[in-house]
């Protein structure tokens, strides 16, 4: 995941959120694209800035709760900050294109520049309950226009749902895919009482069970479908702006 706007650090702990949610087992995180503060607050900054001060727990804080509580991995690339490897359980250095691992001696040398005893505050775990109410604009319109505009978003009548930042979608025919997802679900499991998580599952039950071409309810396949993973339909289903929860 990356940050999806300028301020960086609210966007990017949303994703966390939101793959947690989707269901997601380990996290891939480019430190170069990631907001500074989201990930590290150094040793001058809390001196300066008491904690208290600062409403964003950078991820240094929780990498380890995460790992321990939620069974969640982390495998960051970082090329700035060495904070990580006091908390790192694999450090692996790439030396001209060549994978080494130096844990032993990264822990060594890490060992010499000691962090701050930081404990962050509690946090309560997120809470996955949001349940879906059904847009009756699906019903009433038995034309709605669906529309892929490249692999940057989704057309719905006049509403589009922006997808740049999702760049694990790897071409149009997923998009197509993740349209009629999001339709289906709209007039056929979307009941105000199943949670998100929930509905997600349905859905990939009845692709399963059904063939992807079953969500588009049509006697031939109006245009290319590709399977989307559950993740982009969570992705998709939280980018829709007419969402109601």
């Amino acid at each position: 995941f990356r940050t999806e706007d300028a301020s960086g650090s609210t966007s990017q702990a949303a994703n966390v959120v939101e793959a947690m949610e989707a269901g997601a087992e380990t996290f891939l995180i480019d430190e170069d694209t990631s907001a500074t503060n989201f990930m590290i607050r150094d040793e001058l900054m809390q001196r300066v800035v008491n904690r208290e001060d600062e409403p964003i727990t950078p991820f240094i804080d929780r990498i380890r709760e995460l790992y321990e509580q939620y069974g969640i991995s982390t495998i960051l690339v970082a090329g700035s900050s060495g904070s990580y490897f006091h908390v790192a359980d694999c450090i692996v250095q790439m030396n001209r294109y060549k994978p080494q691992e130096i844990t032993a001696f990264a822990k060594e040398e890490a060992g010499r520049f000691p962090l701050p005893e930081v404990k962050p505050p509690k946090q309560a775990a997120p809470g996955f309950e949001r349940a879906v109410r059904p847009d009756r604009a699906f019903k009433e319109d038995a034309r709605m226009k669906l529309k892929t505009m490249g692999r940057d978003g989704i057309s719905i009548n006049r509403d589009t749902i922006d997808v740049r930042y999702v760049e694990q979608l790897a071409d149009t025919e997923q998009l197509a895919a993740l349209a009629y997802f999001l339709k289906y679900a709209e007039l056929h499991v979307f009941n105000g009482k199943r949670t998100l998580r929930e509905s997600v599952s349905l859905l990939m039950q009845y692709v399963e069970e059904h063939g992807l071409a079953a969500v588009t309810e049509s006697s031939y396949v109006p245009c290319g479908l590709a399977m989307p993973r559950a993740q982009e339909i969570f992705a998709c289903i939280n980018r829709y702006r007419r969402i109601s929860l």
